[in-house]
């Protein structure tokens, strides 16, 4: 998982038991934050990057694997429900966010190469050239720095324990000359085309909540005699509401294409009741799955029909 500068605190180490998370995406949404929100719980992390309000983008770790938007928002909000952890706030400048979300989830144009295997001199004036917004960082085991660029030239320089962004090179320049110091560049697009995607808005955060406090809540011993739940007992709202949870999860993945995707073969299947039926369920997903990879392949079609299966299972058994 990617370390962003701890610069500038609006908050630091308060207890997810304390918040309730969505309101304060909400919030820092409504107000137009700039910056970063990070939640830290054991074997896991998340980082939320804001600019102007705008959620640009999720990225969380789990054991050492990476899930991003969408389903990295289901994770926080499982973890949080489930186990609690620490939430710290930073705010940044516009261009900062850049390099941030450049290190959360940038293209690596090199990724840990020693530096004295690389032309340093060399690298950093193609960068100047080429434009390239995004961080240069130099690190050890012990220590790191960053060089924060903008349209190829630097606008600031942070290091491990460090305060608040500098204006000085100098203490990159030591971390970079310790031996076995090694070198990852990454690079982003300009803040204007990062801000034409926005996750708040294409995500319920409330529902995305009451689901993971429902998967995370133990359910009471069921009596002896108590026959087990049936699907054809379900109510049509909550069929209604499982349709709802399908599309989003869709629009999540392929935008406003799975929405529509998820509304065709529901009205094809027969209405949202059609979905009690073990085959016709079958079918449906299948189409879906077929349906999402036509649209975009490159979209992570696995990841989107775990979840739908997940909401069905969860909503059926109510």
């Amino acid at each position: 998982m990617r370390v962003l500068p701890k610069a500038n605190p609006l908050y630091e180490k308060i207890s997810a038991n304390k918040i309730v998370i969505p309101d304060v995406l909400k919030k820092l949404g409504n107000g137009g934050f700039t910056g970063y929100i990070h939640y830290s719980a054991p074997e896991f992390e998340f980082y939320g990057i804001f600019a102007k309000g705008k959620l640009l983008s999720a990225v969380s770790n789990h054991d050492g694997l990476d899930k991003t938007g969408f389903e990295a928002l289901v994770l926080l909000f499982d973890k949080v429900v489930s186990g609690g952890g620490e939430i710290d706030v930073y705010r940044m400048t516009p261009d900062l966010t850049v390099c941030a979300h450049a290190l959360a989830l940038g293209i690596r144009l090199i990724d840990g190469e020693e530096v004295r295997q690389v032309d340093i001199k060399g690298i950093l004036a193609r960068l100047k050239g080429q434009g390239t917004n995004g961080v240069v960082r130099f690190y050890t085991p012990e220590r790191s720095a960053m060089i924060f660029y903008k349209d190829g030239q630097p606008i600031g320089f942070y290091y491990d324990g460090a305060g608040s962004i500098d204006s000085s090179s100098d203490e990159s320049r030591k971390i970079a000359a310790l031996p076995g110091a090694r070198v990852e560049i990454c690079s982003t697009k300009a803040l204007e085309e990062l801000m034409q995607y926005d996750l708040l808005q294409m995500v319920n955060l409330q529902k995305l909540w009451e689901t993971a406090k429902s998967r995370n809540t133990p359910q009471r011993p069921k009596e002896a005699a108590a026959p087990p739940p049936s699907f054809s007992t379900i109510s049509e709202q909550n069929l209604l509401e499982l349709v709802d949870d399908i599309s989003e999860v869709a629009a999540a993945y392929l935008s406003r294409e799975g929405r529509v995707l998820v509304e065709k073969r529901i009205k094809e299947l027969g209405g949202p009741s059609q979905l009690l039926d073990d085959a016709k369920r079958t079918l449906f997903l299948a189409q879906i799955e077929a349906d999402a990879v036509a649209s975009d392949a490159h979209a992570r079609i696995d990841e989107m029909m775990d979840l739908m299966k997940s909401e069905i299972v969860g909503r059926l058994a109510v």
